[in-house]
């Protein structure tokens, strides 16, 4: 039997970075719906739904609802539409790959689209970006698909003009599907790029880790409703410096991912001058990758003891590196 959501008591049933104030506990409506991604569900070709390819664990919710405050606007074709309003873009972008295919080739071709039509609508600031690719750690050396993704991803950045510090948050993992999906969101105003003090900025990784380095910022702070600051923290996994510690040891993993998490909190905490908590409460969202489903509860019961009250997402997929057994992104309100 599939798993079900939980449904434990939540402050709201939808992530809304941009509007979590007063949306209550109904649904949104869908004039205030950027995209809905839905995990293993045809849906996710309805009308706002965003596709991943990938399976859901478990967890609290089985859907992710990015809502605005704003009336929210549609336009643009099935293969490059766009949701908007007068603060934020969202568009996506799929295109069919096959295991012999090169991600690089694909993945330049993607964000030269995805940025020049976020530049073309007057959205020109990157904030956040998800990436599925098929196969990611097929390959060996610099021939490994997730590296040549990384050299099309930056070439495809590069062609549309956009510098080292004007990257967004990402995060990018495998499937098993057959395309390459890339969703991005844009602002018509800049987010703040954030580092984390315990590990190099991913754009600055030695040679060691291919032609080009991985095109993303480790989290990005963006105005939220009631002028406080959303912030949208990018795949974050068992990695000090550049080096991943503890190789493939899941629970040792996790620990090490938490004290990343929390080290970017706190960096976040400090640079906007907040005195608030800075752990993670109902009001965030973590979303985890699992490269090992059986080993799913295992980490979502470490994460409920650590975080008691944030809302879970849980899903199969794997991870840049081999020796990486899972990895979080999150979104938390300061």
């Amino acid at each position: 039997m599939a798993p079900q959501p939980k449904n434990r008591p939540l402050s709201s049933p939808v992530f809304a970075p941009f509007g979590i104030e007063g949306c209550g506990v109904s649904v949104p409506k869908p004039g205030q719906v950027l995209g809905r991604f839905h995990f293993g569900n045809p849906d996710a070709h309805a009308p706002c739904g965003l596709a991943t390819d990938l399976r859901w664990l478990g967890g609290d919710q089985d859907v992710e609802v990015w809502e605005t405050q704003a009336e929210v606007q549609r336009a643009g074709q099935d293969a490059l539409a766009v949701s908007f309003t007068e603060d934020v873009l969202l568009t996506s972008l799929q295109i069919p790959i096959g295991l012999a295919e090169d991600p690089a080739d694909k993945a330049r071709i993607a964000y030269q689209r995805l940025v020049a039509e976020v530049q073309a609508w007057g959205y020109p600031w990157l904030l956040r970006a998800w990436n599925f690719i098929p196969g990611i750690n097929r390959g060996e050396g610099d021939g490994e698909r997730y590296r040549r993704f990384c050299l099309g991803r930056s070439l495809g950045l590069e062609d549309q003009g956009i510098q080292p510090s004007e990257l967004c948050a990402a995060t990018a993992v495998g499937t098993h599907g057959d395309r390459l999906i890339v969703h991005l969101l844009a602002g018509a105003k800049p987010g703040t790029p954030l580092e984390n003090p315990r590990q190099m900025a991913a754009y600055r990784y030695p040679r060691i880790y291919g032609v080009r380095s991985p095109s993303f910022a480790r989290a990005l702070g963006t105005p939220f409703a009631g002028g406080r600051v959303g912030l949208l923290i990018s795949g974050t996994a068992s990695i000090v410096g550049h080096r991943t510690v503890h190789p493939y040891q899941t629970l040792p993993q996790l620990k090490e991912t938490i004290q990343n998490l929390q080290a970017v909190l706190l960096s976040a905490k400090e640079y906007w001058g907040q005195t608030g908590s800075r752990e993670f409460d109902n009001a965030s969202l973590l979303r985890v990758y699992v490269r090992y489903p059986e080993q799913w509860p295992e980490i979502a019961g470490h994460l409920r003891e650590v975080w008691p009250d944030v809302p879970l997402i849980g899903l199969e997929a794997d991870i840049c590196r081999r020796d990486l057994m899972l990895e979080i992104e999150a979104f938390h309100p300061l």
